[in-house]
């Protein structure tokens, strides 16, 4: 009796890990995808471990992309302490490169979006980091 129960606390964090990555699997592969302007890049936060900080630009988001023609602002990214946080992730090795197209912005060549897949009434989850309309890995090498 001992070794079922040792067995199951063993086994329920497993299956529940799984569960979970299913579940956020689907999420994002069924969701449909909407493209979002990104902004407010803080230089002293830009690249914090494997992961870029950002705000969404509405004001430059084509919010027909989304039910009645209304941004879902409050289903994109966390309550921060400037307001509204997104992360992107990345690995670290393209910290530097990423960090001077950051400092680049103002060129036309480099706008920033997001893609998101997005399902009416859950959370936005990020899929893809575009950088003058390119997958931010090509625009890096």
């Amino acid at each position: 009796m001992k070794t079922k129960i040792l067995a199951v606390c063993f086994t329920l964090p497993f299956l529940c890990l799984v569960v979970w990555t299913l579940c956020l699997t689907w999420q994002r592969n069924h969701g449909t995808e909407v493209k979002v302007a990104v902004m407010g890049y803080d230089p002293r936060d830009l690249l914090s471990g494997h992961y870029i900080q950002y705000q969404i630009d509405w004001n430059k988001t084509d919010c027909s992309q989304f039910e009645n023609n209304i941004c879902p602002k409050e289903n994109f990214c966390r309550e921060g302490r400037w307001g509204r946080q997104c992360r992107f992730y990345v690995p670290e090795e393209y910290a530097k490169q990423l960090d001077e197209l950051f400092r680049k912005r103002n060129n036309p060549q480099t706008t920033f979006e997001v893609i998101y897949s997005y399902t009416p009434g859950q959370g936005a989850m990020a899929k893809e980091l575009l950088i003058g309309g390119k997958n931010w890995r090509e625009s890096v090498r």
